[in-house]
């Protein structure tokens, strides 16, 4: 890690970079900053585009959730709740109630921003979607639930087969997404859910549907799915010139949740400088 440069390209779990930045900084080297969707923005979308979002989002450090007594109004009783940007082990994404959540972030450092959602209900096919200066250059689908709704997933890595007439939609849905956002490198995430209410089981017509946006995640630490030879090669190019961008004409870059920062940045404690 301590040769490359920043303007060099790399893919990293966010966790070993956390633990490689920790490394560099004590050998007093130049730390790795590369860009970063800001943990604020799938709120700021659901501020701005909230047809996008699909629920209402809202952001908080623990300290300020410590001290509810109960929900922001649009939230509902058991939204989901997960760290705003990363995970971490203590903290899994999950729904739960007031109490349960005040206690898992019991331990938590003050300044950790935690995002909690309403329920998407009944998602179908899950996409992934790569953003290069703004614009979608490549789409892959990666899971589907059947029935439409269950927690019974099959992924691409399953053999998994996609409606290929969804892939418009969510590059569509993806560049209205960064344009509402100034969203410039990295993925979004959209699910398929049904665009009226759910028809009777008993209805054979085709149900309509139409895609939101779950979450958008770095492009050095996205799963590259299958995009295809073309799609593949338009990721990496996206992902060398995230980092070779102005700094103007990109995201912000990483700043870790401090509770990752807790779990990960002594994994490579055995190999630092003894003082």
């Amino acid at each position: 890690m301590k040769d490359l440069e920043r303007s060099d390209a790399f893919w990293i779990a966010p966790g070993l970079l956390i633990a490689s930045n920790t490394w560099l900084k004590a050998q007093d080297l130049p730390t790795l900053s590369p860009p970063s969707p800001s943990p604020h923005w799938l709120e700021r979308l659901a501020q701005s585009a909230p047809e996008l979002s699909g629920r209402p989002v809202l952001t908080a450090t623990a300290e300020t959730i410590r001290e509810w007594t109960a929900w922001p109004a649009p939230l509902g009783e058991r939204p989901w709740s997960q760290l705003a940007q990363g995970r971490v082990t203590a903290f899994r994404a999950a729904r739960r109630t007031l109490t349960q959540l005040r206690n898992d972030l019991a331990s938590a450092p003050s300044d950790s921003l935690i995002q909690l959602s309403g329920q998407v209900n009944g998602i179908g096919e899950e996409w992934r979607v790569v953003l290069s200066d703004g614009q979608p250059v490549a789409a892959s689908g990666y899971c589907i639930h059947s029935p439409a709704g269950s927690q019974r997933i099959l992924s691409v890595f399953d053999g998994a087969r996609f409606d290929p007439a969804n892939r418009p939609a969510v590059m569509a849905a993806a560049r209205r997404a960064a344009q509402a956002t100034g969203l410039h490198y990295a993925t979004i995430d959209l699910a398929f859910v049904p665009a009226g209410a759910p028809q009777p089981l008993a209805d054979q017509r085709p149900q309509a549907w139409s895609p939101v946006v779950m979450e958008a995640d770095p492009l050095w630490c996205a799963a590259p799915y299958d995009y295809g030879p073309a799609g593949t090669a338009a990721f990496l190019d996206a992902l060398a010139e995230s980092e070779s961008a102005p700094a103007d004409a990109t995201d912000p870059p990483y700043a870790p949740d401090p509770w990752m920062v807790r779990e990960f940045s002594r994994r490579y404690a055995a190999f630092l400088p003894r003082s």
